[in-house]
């Protein structure tokens, strides 16, 4: 086994299959190359009094209150990490005691847990979460990588004024930072090191291999333009109405969580279907007729690069989107708007397409983008920045 291969990789990232985020999907891949430590969720917002943050509190203190064995030695399961360690932390990261509090918890707890596995090289530390600042340096790695797929001081959702100096402190201490925007690697360059860009990949088999047509989709007049994702404030709602009523003999189909208002989506011909699960997902993208991406141009969805983007293609469909930067590069593969009139016209031209050459169009430029490959690159540039670094931190008393 060569040294870098011998490298355990130590993850922050979300909670494991809780969601399938852009994180596990690149990880997925490595699983069997790479021994992984995934630290589930340490949290990004401060908790509000309110039902849903009651609820998602009760459940984290439930998983917390698990034996740590459970989760620090539990034998590879080849869909799973080689170990998966429920942290216990608490959200309040701004305040210096709970701060201190939560970075000895985790740092005790990754050693422990890569001692029960018998693994003594130094890892590669890799985090998607600023609140995990205090751990770099901690565990004796061999280098630390900030993976940043969202520009935080914009994210809706999460305490922006709390990251927004943890976030800081950590670009000044990783050794590189992998981002999942052009615009990221900019704002978000490293006080020493490279930014290294790694854009949204696609599980492409999973959307491309056929899947009947879900009997609650059937019910559901053709042709149909829709959307499968995040039905929330990236979405621009006025512009989905104007598309149901300048095509009132088509149905607009939203499938996804639900998380802002729904204002003007009152019309008989949009169709808001909630969240499906990740493996039935592909039925109902793959029963579209043109697949949208109506973000609104704002602070986020610059830096954003759509997932579904590469999904819709490998579906085989017709794309129409938002001039938001990170689709341009796609820019001969999907129809890109400027504006809401453009953006209208456009959904006409993709419903007249030939679908047979936009599907094998769109394919083949999601194989060219398929996790696989992302893997590979993000392990190429792990193994670079470890190699340039050279000697491991000193190892720091938890």
């Amino acid at each position: 086994m060569s040294a870098a291969s011998s490298r355990p990789i130590v993850v922050f990232g979300d909670d494991w299959g809780r969601h399938v985020s852009s994180m596990q999907h690149v990880f997925r891949p490595i699983l069997a190359r790479r021994r992984v430590v995934w630290v589930n969720a340490i949290g990004h917002r401060v908790p509000a009094l309110t039902p849903t943050d009651a609820r998602r509190g009760i459940q984290k203190a439930r998983a917390m209150l698990q034996p740590r064995s459970r989760a620090a030695a539990s034998p590879w399961d080849p869909g799973r990490p080689h170990a998966l360690i429920q942290p216990r932390v608490l959200p309040w990261h701004h305040l210096a005691a709970v701060h201190a509090f939560n970075t000895w918890s985790l740092v005790r707890a990754i050693r422990r847990t890569l001692a029960a596995h018998g693994w003594t090289e130094p890892p590669v530390l890799v985090t998607g979460s600023p609140p995990s600042v205090g751990v770099v340096g901690r565990l004796g790695e061999c280098a630390a990588v900030y993976f940043c797929m969202d520009d935080f001081l914009h994210l809706p959702g999460v305490s922006a004024w709390m990251l927004e100096p943890l976030e800081r402190r950590l670009l000044e201490c990783v050794d590189a930072v992998v981002a999942t925007a052009e615009s990221l690697t900019r704002s978000k360059a490293p006080r020493n090191g490279r930014a290294h860009y790694l854009p949204q990949g696609v599980n492409d088999e999973h959307f491309a291999t056929p899947q009947p047509e879900p009997a609650d989709l059937a019910a559901i007049p053709r042709p149909r333009i829709g959307f499968a994702g995040g039905v929330s404030a990236c979405c621009d709602f006025g512009m989905i109405r104007r598309i149901a009523q300048t095509y009132p003999s088509a149905s607009v189909v939203l499938v996804g969580p639900v998380t802002a208002p729904l204002d003007g989506m009152d019309l008989p011909n949009i169709h808001v279907l909630g969240p499906r699960p990740y493996g039935v997902l592909p039925a109902y993208v793959q029963a579209f007729d043109v697949g949208l991406i109506p973000y609104v141009l704002n602070d986020w969805t610059m830096a954003v690069d759509p997932l579904k983007l590469l999904e819709y293609l490998a579906a085989g469909l017709p794309v129409v989107t938002t001039a938001i930067p990170e689709v341009l590069k796609y820019g001969d593969a999907v129809h890109v708007a400027e504006d809401l009139e453009g953006f209208v016209r456009l959904v006409g031209a993709a419903l007249g397409e030939d679908r047979a050459a936009s599907r094998e169009r769109g394919r083949a430029v999601a194989r060219r983008n398929a996790w696989t490959a992302r893997a590979d690159q993000l392990l190429a540039i792990l193994d670079d920045v470890a190699d340039r670094r050279g000697a491991p931190s000193p190892l720091v008393a938890a």
